[in-house]
């Protein structure tokens, strides 16, 4: 019995005693221990993770040839087979991870990272996965972490956190893929129009649960991403959220002023057991009203993405977006151009902030639908092939408004009509002129409408194939690529005026005009003439005063404050619609090499040839153009403090191939591309194992074939190019985790932009009223802002509870500027927001204050937008 016993316990004791046990060290490919790198065995759940040396020691490993998948974020994952004897231990030695493309990789799990308004390692901004103190290239981002914080409810606001960038317009969906926002970035004006690193009709709908991060890359950026996505200033990239490994997601409801309420789910799941695909799901539903006396929105966005790794080599990706947005227009208020303003700042023009002279019942519809497939795919340790199709397709429907000061000028058209002898006519005439300089006396701002019936379809296709490997002792980081892209857009808008005629003195002064041409004196067809021209006035119900009141006019006899659709449906059922198609496509190839020249010193080199093929409209050749543009980049990189300390330098080339202008009589504006040259220079830093990121820059750059507003046509802004502007600046951004639980972030940005030569091919004239002066798109000269989030410890009795406080401010903006027109100043605010929170495992609570002391401040381009006053946001986030 006793040996029956020990026969059994000797048997264990000898099959523990030759358990075998592997062990090895994860390194980058410059040598660098990896830590926290997964080291598992195939088709199995035994696996361990590397220490802070890269060293990983598995125990308890069967005998035989062995697989082990070797995987980190932000690298390839890797294979190998080890053949495991029966010793007490096999070292398989160092094994190289090299870094890849962002796939899976994009989930950081929550506590893992200090720093959480810092995110800078990207595969996006160079098409290569560099480290910013790697990067000659600036660039800022604009963590989830941080929108959580903020409690961001929509794509603009969270834009207030990006260095050196200022809104422009207010998002409307005016038009298919230009119904975003308009931002200033370095003194230029540039949209959002770039998603997960391909051009894509972005969107103001875009719920912030959705964004995993947005990059705003500075400067003229041809190289990598073409004219068909980028501004001279810049571009702004939406990083989506991706599908990732297991199971996980959260709801939330957000309320607040002005009627908000809003709703959003994110939701991810594996699709079955085992090596299947992982899908996400991001879907919200927003209402909300003015904070004026009239307007809101109503928005639907949902964003289904799958992911799924075949096998270690090959990633597959699908995602698609759709949003649908009903809005009524932003109050944005046009000043007068082509003639002297009356008032030159915002207290002078007495404007009511609260007054939007809109009605809820007149809304424009955009709906976006964007989809992307992408094929990532391992060639060898040191290559990799990434294939991406994109499309994108948006539509704007609905009733545009502008409200324009100095409109009446238009009617200085019946001028020539005086030189007619007649007593009866040029009475008539001149009480239409005599009231016309009454309303032009004044700060009047007309109320316009068009209908907007327009289509735009865009489709990428891009092939890049990026490589990590040694030519002797000198790392290269390579990317080689090629891209197609393909613009069309289709109009059916309507404008005009058919009830003008039918009113004030215009029926008497086509009668004169027909008395006249019946008894010969004047020419038979003058009076059908003159009533065509006066047909072609964009459709206006009413004039105005800034504060609301309704101007009385014998041209808009029966305004009232606030319109129907029904009545302006009335009016454009009689008008015609202008159909016109345009449309473009480029071709290009490109290729950018990041040298490590030494372990400190690193060029990057790249190259972009472009061909551009415009057929403009398509019922002419007349304006078709095409044009084949190298676009050289270069940069360099020195690090005293190896990863800590980089001193950088980049040039940089640009073009913008410009789209037609449709101009308001139909006819199309085509135009030169802009090109342009950029010299930077400036300081990274990343210290503290990085709980202290900062960089300073300082830039140049000069463009040729800007475009413009022609600041002597009055009434309707008419574009022109330009033929040279400048502009240089400086830019700092501070992101920090000096102590645990605080998170800083701060920036300041100034520019200094100026038209130098006003010089227009398109009309062979110098604009003198241009030249010397800071364009109105360049924004204000100062930005800045600032955001502080704690989280207490804890240790503390406050735990799980965190605040957050900041502000964003901008000094003084030239909205206007033109010795025409003359200046118009908005003046410099500083807003200031606060922010509580308890945060625990399963959900969420948060409240916030925005603009607490309840400044009156405004924006604009050429326009003046009043914003926001005080509101209160509330949350609740349930996560599983």
């Amino acid at each position: 019995m006793k040996i029956t016993i020990l026969i059994p316990l000797l048997m264990c004791f000898f099959g523990f005693a030759q358990q075998n046990e592997v062990t090895g060290t994860i390194v980058t490919n410059e040598s660098k221990p990896l830590s926290d790198v997964s080291v598992r065995i195939a088709n199995t759940s035994q696996g361990t993770t590397t220490n802070e040396m890269g060293v990983f020691v598995l125990k308890n490993v069967k005998k035989g040839d062995i697989k082990f998948i070797i995987s980190s974020i932000g690298f390839k994952t890797k294979e190998t087979i080890v053949t495991v004897l029966n010793d007490k231990q096999t070292n398989i030695g160092s094994i190289i991870l090299f870094e890849g493309n962002e796939l899976l990789q994009e989930v950081v799990i929550e506590g893992t990272r200090d720093n959480k308004f810092n995110r800078k390692e990207t595969a996006y901004v160079s098409k290569l996965p560099l480290k910013d103190i790697d990067n000659s290239q600036v660039y800022t981002t604009v963590t989830n972490e941080l929108l959580e914080s903020q409690i961001i409810t929509n794509f603009d606001d969270a834009l207030l956190n990006a260095t050196g960038v200022s809104k422009l317009w207010e998002s409307t969906g005016r038009a298919p893929g230009e119904g975003t926002g308009y931002f200033s970035v370095r003194g230029f004006s540039t949209q959002p129009a770039l998603v997960d690193g391909m051009p894509g009709f972005t969107f103001s709908a875009i719920d912030p649960s959705y964004i995993e991060r947005i990059e705003v890359i500075k400067g003229p950026s041809a190289t990598l991403f073409g004219s068909t996505a980028t501004s001279i200033g810049g571009l702004i990239n939406v990083v989506t959220k991706k599908p990732y490994k297991g199971f996980g997601g959260n709801v939330s409801y957000t309320t607040g002023s002005f009627g908000l309420h809003r709703i959003s789910a994110d939701i991810n799941t594996p699709l079955g057991k085992g090596n299947v695909p992982y899908f996400r799901m991001n879907a919200s539903y927003l209402t909300q009203d003015s904070f004026q006396d009239a307007g809101g929105k109503e928005t639907f966005f949902v964003a289904p993405s799958l992911t799924y790794s075949v096998n270690s080599r090959l990633n597959l990706s699908f995602g698609l977006e759709y949003s649908r947005t009903e809005q009524t227009n932003p109050s944005m208020l046009f000043l007068r151009r082509g003639m002297q303003m009356p008032t030159n700042n915002v207290g002078d023009l007495g404007i009511d902030p609260e007054k939007s002279f809109t009605s809820d019942d007149v809304t424009l519809t955009s709906p976006i639908f964007n989809t992307r497939a992408i094929a990532d795919y391992k060639l060898s340790d040191n290559w990799n092939s990434n294939t991406v199709f994109a499309s994108t397709y948006s539509q704007a429907k609905g009733y545009y408004q502008y409200m324009i000061e100095g409109a009446s000028v238009a009617f200085g058209t019946l001028q020539p009509l005086l030189e007619i002898p007649s007593p009866d006519l040029m009475q008539n005439v001149g009480a239409v002129l005599m009231e016309s300089q009454s309303l032009l006396n004044q700060d009047v701002f007309a109320r316009i409408y068009d209908y907007r019936d327009a289509d735009a379809t865009k489709a990428n296709f891009q092939q890049n194939f990026t490589g990590d490997f040694k030519l002797g002792s000198m790392r290269n980081r390579m990317v080689l690529g090629l891209d197609y892209v393909y613009r069309e857009q289709n109009t059916r808008n309507k404008t005009g005026n058919p009830s003008i005629t039918q009113n004030g003195a215009f029926p008497a002064i086509n009668q004169n005009l027909l008395d006249l041409e019946g008894f010969g004196l004047i020419p038979v067809g003058t009076a059908a003439g003159l009533q065509a021209q006066l047909n072609n006035f964009p459709y206006f119900d009413g004039f105005f005063s800034s504060n609301g009141n309704v101007v009385p006019t014998s041209f808009t006899p029966n305004t009232t404050y606030s319109t129907t659709e029904q009545a302006l449906d009335n009016v454009f059922n009689q008008i015609p619609a202008m159909n016109i198609s345009t449309r473009s496509q480029t071709y290009a190839a490109y290729v950018s090499n990041v040298l490590d020249v030494t372990d400190k010193l690193s060029v990057n080199l790249g190259l972009r040839l472009d061909h551009f093929d415009q057929d403009g409209d398509k019922s002419t050749d007349q304006d078709d153009y095409s044009k084949t543009t190298l676009s050289p980049k270069a940069g360099i990189v020195f690090q005293p403090i190896k990863d800590k300390l980089t001193l950088f330098g980049n040039y940089q080339t640009g073009f913008v191939n410009v789209d037609p202008v449709i101009n308001f009589d139909g006819t199309v504006s085509t135009f030169d591309p802009q090109e342009a040259i950029q010299f930077e220079g400036g300081v990274k830093a990343n210290f503290f194992n990085g709980k202290l990121s900062a960089g300073v820059s300082y830039y140049d750059i000069t463009v040729e074939n800007t475009t413009n507003t022609d600041p002597t046509q009055p009434l309707f802004p008419s574009t022109i190019d330009i033929k040279e502007s400048t502009s240089k600046g400086v830019e700092i951004e501070v992101n920090a985790n000096p102590i645990s639980g605080l998170n800083l972030r701060a920036s300041y940005a100034y520019n200094e932009s100026e038209i130098t030569d006003a010089y227009s091919s398109l009309v062979n004239t110098t604009f003198i009223e241009l030249e010397g002066r800071r364009p109105e798109s360049a924004g204000p000269e100062s930005l800045y802002n600032f955001w502080a989030d704690y989280k207490f410890k804890q240790t503390s009795f406050l735990k799980n509870f965190g605040l957050g406080a900041g502000f964003n401010g901008a000094s003084e903006h030239l909205t206007m500027n033109n010795s025409v027109s003359g200046v118009f100043t908005l003046p410099s605010y500083t807003i200031y927001n606060a922010s509580a929170y308890y945060d625990v495992k399963k959900f969420r609570v948060g409240f916030k204050v925005n603009n607490l002391t309840d400044e009156t401040y405004y924006k604009g381009w050429s326009t003046v937008n009043a914003q926001a006053p005080m509101s209160f946001l509330g949350s609740f986030t349930y996560k599983f």
